[in-house]
C-alpha cells in the first residue's frame, strides 16, 4: 500500500500541470485511475484542541500470556505465579492542543513510568517508559480514544527483562485530579 500512495502523487502532480496544447500527459492519463482508486473516503476530523487538556484515573491490570504463532511448536508463554504488576493503579495524561503531544504519568503496580505520545482524531497511542530505566520495571504501550471529556483503552507491557507481562484497562475523566 505504501508504494501506490507516491504513484498517486506523482499522478494528482502531473495532471496539474499538462503539457502546452491542453491534452493531459502520458504519466497523468496513466496514473489518474490508479490515484483515485487509492484515495481513501474523506472524513471530518473533530477540530484539534487549541489548549492543553487533562485527564485523570484509574487502571486495572491483570497478568497477560503471549502465544507465538502456530508454526513455531504451539509455544505459549505466561508467568502466572507472579503478582508483580496485577492491580489498581492511577494515571494522569495531558495533551497539549496545538500539537497533540500526549504526555502523562502512570503510579501503582505499573509505576512510576511516564507516558509521551499523541493525540490525533480522538484516538491516542503512547508508550509507557520508566522513570528510572534502571529499576527494569514495567514499559510497554498505551492505546486509547477520547469521547467528550472520557479517555478509555489499553496498556500492554512487561518487565526490562521480559519476565512478566501484564495488559491494563483504563478509565480516565477530564477535570481536576482525583
Amino acid at each position: 500500500m505504501r508504494r501506490i500512495a507516491p504513484l498517486a502523487v506523482i499522478g494528482a502532480l502531473a495532471a496539474c500541470d499538462p503539457p502546452s496544447g491542453g491534452a493531459p500527459s502520458p504519466v497523468a492519463s496513466a496514473l489518474a485511475p490508479l490515484a483515485a482508486s487509492s484515495a481513501a473516503p474523506s472524513r471530518v476530523a473533530p477540530p484539534a484542541p487549541t489548549v492543553a487538556r487533562s485527564w485523570h484515573g484509574a487502571y486495572r491490570s491483570a497478568v497477560s500470556t503471549l502465544t507465538v504463532p502456530p508454526d513455531w511448536k504451539k509455544v505459549h508463554w505466561s508467568d502466572l505465579q507472579s503478582t508483580a504488576g496485577v492491580g489498581e493503579g492511577t494515571m494522569a495524561l495531558t495533551v497539549d492542543g496545538p500539537t497533540g503531544h500526549l504526555s502523562g504519568t502512570v503510579d501503582g503496580p505499573l509505576g512510576p513510568a511516564t507516558v509521551d505520545g499523541v493525540l490525533a482524531d480522538g484516538n491516542l497511542a503512547a508508550s509507557l517508559r520508566r522513570r528510572d530505566p534502571s529499576d527494569q520495571g514495567f514499559t510497554g504501550t498505551l492505546l486509547g480514544s477520547l469521547t467528550g471529556d472520557h479517555v478509555e483503552g489499553t496498556m500492554n507491557v512487561s518487565l526490562g527483562l521480559a519476565s512478566a507481562l501484564r495488559s491494563a484497562t483504563f478509565h480516565l475523566s477530564s477535570g481536576a485530579a482525583p
